[in-house]
């Protein structure tokens, strides 16, 4: 057994190898997610540079879809003669 002041001392120890080995791990899992967005495909292209190019097929197959329906959403003025 350890008299009152001993115990203190080591919890507060343990404490303090905790905080640092939590401090470590976030610092490890930041690294970790920063080398997998930094990592290249076949074409030399980013995980980032991926998306922003799907993102954009995407958006000109929607464009094109609207586009092929035809027709305005403006009303057309009558004219008067």
């Amino acid at each position: 057994m350890m008299n009152k002041k001993a115990a203190r001392l080591y919890g507060r120890m343990q404490h303090g190898i905790a905080q640092k080995q939590a401090a470590v791990d976030l610092l490890k899992k930041k690294r970790k997610l920063i080398d997998d967005t930094k990592r290249k495909d076949v074409k030399g292209q980013s995980v980032n540079k991926q998306k922003v190019i799907r993102l954009k097929d995407e958006r000109n197959k929607l464009c094109q879809q609207y586009g092929d329906v035809g027709g305005s959403a403006k009303k057309k003025k009558k004219s008067r003669n």
